[in-house]
């Protein structure tokens, strides 16, 4: 890394550079923290439309998964600020309001989720290839979210593949989500 430019954007005056950080990396971690409370807000609305649609086991499921994103953000702005970088607080875009069903949204879910993955596979190649152990350790913590997340989803579209989407499958499958929720805090 010592070929690369450090980082000017610091939280403390006078502070030593830090070997460890560039601009190219902040930016990453920037967009990272953007795109992770981007999903939080995506799951949150989710969350909302099955609220109010009546699927209140599944709207259990999309709060927690939206708290977790919130927590992925946090992940990233702890290592800025371990670095002596203040993270930038991103701006937000409003994510879609309606859905066409559970099925819709779970769908929906996945397709966010292999973007999300292939966001972080470019985080983790960036660390591999720059040499930043520090940073690859996070990407990791980021990959493992990633396949656990991808599991998930492919379990639930499974289910719909093998139950079908009728009212019955989607009660069942509501009450599932719900038993199976992390309490939401």
């Amino acid at each position: 890394m010592s070929s690369r430019t450090t980082s000017k954007r610091t939280t403390k005056k006078n502070q030593r550079t830090n070997p460890f950080v560039n601009e190219e990396l902040i930016a990453l971690l920037d967009y990272r923290i953007e795109q992770e409370e981007q999903s939080a807000r995506f799951y949150h609305a989710m969350a909302v439309w099955l609220n109010d649609n009546g699927f209140m086991g599944a709207a259990k499921q999309w709060e927690a998964d939206s708290q977790g994103e919130m927590t992925h953000a946090q992940w990233a702005k702890d290592y800025l600020l371990d670095m002596g970088i203040k993270p930038k607080i991103p701006k937000l875009v409003e994510p879609p309001q309606e859905y066409d069903g559970l099925d819709d949204i779970i769908y929906q879910s996945y397709d966010h989720e292999v973007e999300v993955t292939s966001q972080c596979s470019k985080l983790a190649e960036y660390a591999a290839k720059s040499g930043n152990y520090l940073l690859y350790q996070l990407t990791m913590k980021y990959m493992q979210e990633q396949q656990e997340e991808l599991g998930k989803l492919q379990t639930l579209m499974d289910k719909l593949e093998a139950f079908g989407n009728d009212k019955v499958a989607m009660r069942l499958l509501d009450n599932e989500l719900g038993a199976a929720a992390a309490p939401a805090k």
